[in-house]
């Protein structure tokens, strides 16, 4: 290919993947500028040493696991507790919200609430989850990031899903958020 169609190419996986993943980053790094460094550099490795991987159909899969490598990296390194924020949550999770008739002042509460039941989870069945949900990777994907079996993660997001609810009815009084 030549180097203005790879550019190109590049160029448009970056636009498609870098909120996404400066997102997904916040989910275990809490300072966004960290965040953004590390999806920064994912990106420069791609394009310095990989650049075969901007055609591949697992170039969403690779970034999301490099990236959560990075984080945990980088975590290590500061010795810090991994931290789950959700404030800058997706917009097509307000739009699922909205769709299903809550008014826009309860959706803060909605995520708020979501990304409280989250940080409780264990670390192991936080970690599938939010590769699983927030990464939008298959179970096979995660599994094979992680080294665990299939039936493994299928268990970590069970119980995930079983303490996420009983969090939110616990709190509310009933189930106030999907998953």
């Amino acid at each position: 290919m030549r180097a203005d169609g790879l550019y190109e190419q590049f160029r448009l996986v970056f636009e498609k993947y870098y909120n996404p993943l400066c997102k997904y980053a916040q989910n275990f790094v809490k300072e966004q500028s960290i965040c953004e460094d590390i999806v920064q550099e994912v990106f420069i490795r791609i394009w310095e040493t990989r650049k075969d991987l901007i055609h591949s159909g697992n170039i969403r899969f690779y970034l999301f696991i490099a990236v959560r490598n990075n984080c945990l990296t980088h975590l290590s390194r500061e010795q810090k507790r991994a931290i789950c924020s959700l404030a800058d949550m997706d917009l097509e999770v307000e739009d699922a919200f909205a769709d299903l008739g809550t008014p826009a002042g309860d959706t803060v509460n909605y995520l708020n609430l979501l990304g409280q039941g989250i940080e409780r989870l264990p670390p192991k069945c936080k970690e599938v989850f939010l590769l699983s949900r927030m990464g939008e990777l298959s179970n096979r994907q995660v599994a094979d990031s992680l080294g665990i079996s299939v039936k493994t993660v299928n268990n970590q997001l069970w119980k995930a899903l079983k303490l996420l609810r009983a969090f939110a009815t616990n709190v509310g009084g009933r189930v106030l958020f999907f998953l």
